[in-house]
């Protein structure tokens, strides 16, 4: 497997999206508990229930376009990658994850990535019930 790809298209703006992908309290409800800060080069844990504690340091953002993040867990064992973009599509918007990195793994672990598959289509659908539930 190379990459985890799942999209989401949500009836909100691109900047009520990205409010809930970037503030601590919102990506607890939609992915886990964390200590997230919107910053480039800060390390942040997301508290996983099935992983323990996920290692993450955020790598790349442009505001309201794109948020890019290392992901690495006691079970996973390697640096992958997340990345989430928006795009605005009329009065809606489509995120695109993509979970990368998984090449790494050695071909022993290679199930390793196989539930992050199906993971992520649940995280994403939280968040768009979350945002479409939400007026702010």
């Amino acid at each position: 497997m190379n990459i985890v790809k799942r999209e989401v298209l949500i009836d909100a703006p691109v900047a009520r999206v990205w409010r809930h992908i970037t503030d601590p309290a919102r990506i607890a409800d939609w992915l886990m508990p964390n200590d997230f800060e919107p910053a480039i080069g800060k390390q942040f844990i997301l508290d996983c229930q099935e992983q323990g504690r996920i290692a993450c340091v955020v790598t790349e953002i442009t505001p309201e376009r794109k948020l890019v993040y290392s992901f690495t867990s006691k079970i996973i064992k390697i640096d992958t990658t997340v990345t989430i973009t928006l795009a605005q599509e009329g009065n809606r918007t489509r995120v695109t994850l993509i979970h990368s990195g998984w090449d790494a793994l050695p071909p022993s672990d290679a199930g390793i990535a196989k539930p992050f598959e199906e993971g992520w289509v649940g995280h994403l659908e939280r968040l768009r019930e979350q945002i479409v539930g939400s007026t702010r």
